[in-house]
């Protein structure tokens, strides 16, 4: 195995184009000039400028697969839904453009159907379930009538359950188990993720305090289910990366558009990298690092 200060690095487009916070003082720009988050322009703009998009879905009221982030839809779209508790036809009718902009009027909601369907052969898509077990058949059964396969689909997810779930069905997926860190009071740590609730849809946040890795690589990789990797914030205990390399655990980074984090997560033996700016985070790994980027 390559030593992970050179082993590649993947670099993920976040929502295709990055996500949208028009609001003064936020730290990822508004730019109108780029196609709204989580829309098929979007993903055709991040496949064209690297190899993979990452993306988010939901299950519809009526069992459709749609690509949204949110839960509801008031941040990107004209009116505000639930997501969950609508039918496709209710969430279609929405404007999914209009809030970025003039120009990208009339945008609807995609499904993960329809962005398979502009995915060009060769590229790469990470799928994030953002709802439980009961997220998983219908997810699978859209990406096989795609024809997509484990060279060209990543499936990551908060929640424990619906992340081991699709690699229990699908082991020769690979499967990132999405984890959150906080620091509560100056080198103190707790770490969240997501179990499902009794719906098997709607998660309930988890947090572990103090951070036990190895009790999280336990959780991830057992007798019945091995996780490919764990996927945290950037914001992490300056001992994870040790840590997890002493565990053999890979790890990969969201949401990071900082130069200095870039190389220095880089270097710490990162083995992916979703960003609001991947071209910028490519040219930085590129010219910082000795990693090589996919």
């Amino acid at each position: 195995m390559p030593h992970p200060d050179r082993a590649p690095i993947e670099i993920a487009a976040h929502r295709g184009t990055g996500e949208d916070f028009p609001q003064l003082g936020m730290l990822q720009s508004h730019r109108p000039s780029v196609p709204p988050e989580n829309t098929l322009p979007a993903f055709e703009w991040g496949w064209a400028r690297g190899t993979t998009c990452e993306l988010d879905v939901y299950l519809t009221a009526d069992g459709e697969v749609i690509v949204i982030h949110d839960d509801g839809t008031k941040r990107t779209c004209n009116a505000d839904l639930d997501v969950a508790s609508s039918s496709l036809a209710e969430l279609r009718a929405l404007d999914a453009g209009i809030v970025k902009g003039e120009t990208w009027r009339g945008l609807k909601l995609p499904l993960l159907r329809e962005v398979l369907g502009v995915m060009p052969d060769g590229k790469r898509l990470y799928v994030e379930l953002k709802q439980g077990p009961g997220l998983v058949d219908p997810v699978l059964a859209v990406v096989d009538a795609a024809g997509k396969g484990p060279d060209q689909i990543v499936f990551i997810s908060f929640s424990i359950d619906a992340i081991t779930a699709i690699k229990r069905k699908r082991p020769e997926f690979t499967c990132y188990w999405i984890i959150v860190f906080e620091e509560v009071a100056p080198r103190v740590w707790r770490c969240g993720y997501d179990k499902t609730g009794p719906d098997g849809l709607k998660f309930v946040t988890t947090w572990q305090q103090p951070v036990d890795y190895a009790a999280l690589v336990a959780m991830a990789r057992n007798e019945d289910v091995r996780l490919d990797a764990l996927d945290t914030g950037f914001v992490m205990p300056d001992d994870f990366p040790r840590a997890m390399r002493e565990l053999g655990m890979p790890w990969g980074v969201w949401n990071i558009d900082d130069a200095d984090l870039v190389v220095r997560l880089a270097n710490a033996g990162a083995i992916q990298l979703t960003s609001n700016c991947t071209d910028d985070v490519r040219d930085v790994v590129q010219r910082y690092t000795r990693r090589h980027v996919t």
